[in-house]
């Protein structure tokens, strides 16, 4: 099937009018280009198909919102670009959101590996304990930090604190093992 050929200006007034021939032109044309663009944004967090949908998204959201289109303001391909990276965006942080871990129903076990520099040579049983004990949002972000490796600044976010606030509260925690393991040591000595 040969696909006529449009102007920007012939291709928005076509879309416009509902005319599923522009809308073909409009795939065809920018397919590659949309593509690219919301894998590079999406990949590796979401799959292909994830990423064809978010395709299919924006070719439908210009379908249907083409009269935000402003011809004066901006040129098509860059107004579609700018849709596909909001689109890929939204996408990417529903992935993120759905792959959470539930921190209320995690129970922290000593199966885990505690390869963290202060965690070595230490009592693991003891280390774990002591973590269970801390307030639920210090455990959260023990847990969150040394667990999962979350970014220091992505855990003040989540807990609305400031970046010192989560500094000192690990500092505390940390503290707090170290203390517990000496004088089990001495304990046992």
């Amino acid at each position: 099937m040969n696909i006529l050929e449009y102007s920007q200006q012939a291709l928005v007034e076509g879309i416009k009018n509902q005319d599923t021939l522009a809308y073909e032109y409009m795939i065809s044309k920018y397919t590659k280009t949309i593509y690219c663009l919301a894998y590079t944004i999406l990949f590796p967090a979401c799959s292909k198909e994830d990423v064809e949908e978010c395709v299919s998204d924006v070719f439908l959201d210009a379908w249907l919102k083409i009269d935000e289109f402003d011809q004066e303001r901006g040129n098509f391909r860059t107004w579609l670009l700018i849709k596909t990276k909001y689109k890929a965006l939204t996408y990417k942080r529903r992935k993120t959101v759905t792959n959470v871990v539930d921190i209320e129903k995690f129970e922290i076990k000593d199966d885990y590996s505690l390869e963290k520099e202060f965690f070595l040579r230490q009592d693991q049983e003891k280390v774990i304990e002591i973590i269970n004990s801390f307030n639920e949002v210090d455990k959260k972000i023990f847990f969150r930090r040394y667990f999962f490796d979350e970014k220091i600044s992505d855990l003040a976010k989540a807990f609305n604190l400031s970046r010192s606030a989560v500094d000192n509260r690990l500092l505390r925690g940390r503290r707090m093992i170290k203390e517990a393991l000496n004088c089990e040591r001495k304990k046992n000595v």
